[in-house]
């Protein structure tokens, strides 16, 4: 169960379905949210700082905690008529990007929940990698407009043999064993050339079922368009309330040159997403 749920809230914004999502999966497991709220005064170049007057310092300091202040404000009044455990955590780290901010608090809990959005995209995507790839912890990305109240029920399982997706598939047994039933998504670019899909399929599909977890083999192609567009179509039309995924199976960098399954879900992903790395 997912006991210890960190929601960072350091963009400047406070997005209802990722802290109705967060407190849903606190409630289940019967675990807290800990709102992470703060304010980055780190600069783009680090010797910018040199060119700063005496003083300036002390005065951005004391902006950073009043912003501060007011954010937890705002959040706790957010959170006062959800019925899960919460707290609402001050960052003083206001000489640290997000993503330093919040991988120092990711470590101590089971799971991150980041909100997307066309607001701010560029530094959400800094911040998804950051967790991602430097906190040993799984993060559940939920969509800006995302009106489901939590529940999971049905669960698609973006599957490919990797070491990401393995990850991201046992990080994700807490929700998948509660789930009615899961689909166990396979995508091919060739169905004939890729023999070994099946019996891959087969096996976990039997180390699934030893966990006491229904799931069905279902199998796509993606002859005519990207996986992560077949994998969005999928829980789109099956009516998921989540979809789980390894994250950043290829490098960041050549992901972010020419797309992937991760970028492709970070920015259209219709249901949240757990990914893992």
């Amino acid at each position: 169960m997912f006991k210890d749920i960190l929601v960072p809230l350091l963009l400047g914004d406070i997005q209802p379905p990722v802290l109705r999502t967060a407190c849903a999966l606190a409630e289940a497991g019967g675990g807290q949210v800990t709102a992470l709220v703060g304010v980055s005064l780190a600069a783009p170049i680090a010797d910018a700082w040199d060119y700063y007057p005496a003083g300036l310092y002390e005065t951005m300091r004391e902006s950073a905690l009043a912003t501060t202040d007011a954010i937890a404000e705002a959040v706790e009044l957010r959170l006062a008529g959800e019925s899960a455990r919460w707290s609402v955590r001050k960052s003083e780290s206001f000489w640290l990007t997000p993503g330093e901010i919040c991988v120092q608090h990711a470590r101590y809990a089971d799971l991150t929940v980041l909100g997307t959005g066309q607001r701010e995209a560029p530094a959400r995507r800094r911040l998804f990698a950051a967790l991602l790839g430097g906190s040993g912890r799984p993060v559940l990305l939920v969509p800006e407009d995302w009106a489901g109240d939590g529940r999971v029920e049905h669960v698609v399982l973006a599957w490919k043999s990797s070491r990401e997706a393995a990850r991201a598939l046992h990080d994700a047994m807490p929700l998948l064993a509660r789930a009615r039933s899961v689909d166990l998504l396979m995508v091919d670019h060739d169905f004939e050339r890729d023999s070994q899909a099946d019996p891959m399929g087969f096996l976990l599909g039997s180390h699934l079922q030893r966990h006491g977890i229904p799931a069905e083999l279902v199998r796509r192609s993606a002859e005519r368009s990207s996986v992560g567009e077949v994998v969005a179509a999928h829980a789109r039309e099956s009516g998921a309330d989540l979809i789980v995924a390894g994250g950043y199976s290829h490098p960041r960098l050549l992901e972010d040159v020419l797309g992937g399954v991760t970028r492709y879900l970070l920015d259209h992903t219709p249901v949240p997403v757990l990914f893992s790395h």
